[in-house]
């Protein structure tokens, strides 16, 4: 989707600052040219924490997380990108008749490549009984690539008007002598929404569990100033 909305039209003489030739006269007209595009995320993050399991004889952290990571890399997800360990910790579990008993947790960061792997990611955890997970946030792979597009829209948005506006005055549409430009481009957004319905266990959400996304806006405009002839 793409919008283009002339801001303000100047004709006339203004001094123009130039280091060769100091001021000059130059008859200009100025435009803004905007762009923008909604885009569904294709990168997802998530909070995943395991607790050291004690019933049936204690299941160590590290039994549990190997297999964490088997699950994990049968269905395409490179551990040394996109794992990261967040958090290490212990808590003091009482219970009654026996000694008290540490049990570990261990906190990660996960990110998944589209709703096709966080499907299978969901099967996975289901599977190894992982249900402490939350979704915290999405984002784009490919942005600083959209986001460079999305510029150069907006700048041949602005072009397109001026010169509509210099025809219809029976003018020639010269060089840009001036450009401003004001991006409105959020890397990712915060998940809101999901993490309340992730709050529940995965089992409880189940394998076809998908979420509806909110799609990331990026907005570009440009103000430039054009020479008339």
């Amino acid at each position: 989707m793409k919008k283009i909305i002339v801001v303000a039209l100047m004709l006339g003489c203004a001094p123009l600052f130039s280091q060769e030739k100091g001021f000059i006269e130059q008859n200009y007209i100025e435009v803004s040219g905007r762009a923008e595009k909604e885009l569904s995320p294709d990168e997802i993050y998530l909070d995943i924490i395991i607790t050291e399991k004690d019933n049936r004889g204690k299941v160590s952290i590290e039994r549990q997380e190997q297999s964490f990571f088997k699950r994990l890399t049968s269905i395409g997800i490179d551990l040394s990108k996109d794992l990261q360990i967040s958090d290490i910790s212990s808590s003091l579990e009482k219970f009654f008749l026996r000694k008290n008993t540490i049990l570990l947790t261990k906190s990660y960061v996960l990110k998944v490549n589209g709703t096709a792997q966080l499907t299978a990611l969901f099967e996975q955890l289901e599977k190894e009984g992982i249900t402490d997970v939350k979704i915290t946030r999405t984002a784009l792979s490919n942005f600083d690539e959209v986001s460079r597009e999305i510029m150069a829209d907006a700048a041949l948005n602005a072009k397109k008007s001026a010169e509509a506006i210099a025809v219809a005055l029976g003018r020639t549409l010269g060089k840009a002598l001036y450009v401003q430009s004001y991006a409105s481009f959020p890397r990712s957004y915060r998940v809101n929404t999901v993490m309340k319905m992730m709050d529940t266990s995965v089992e409880s959400a189940g394998a076809d569990f998908l979420p509806d996304f909110q799609k990331i806006k990026m907005e570009h405009q440009v103000v430039v100033r054009f020479a008339l002839e």
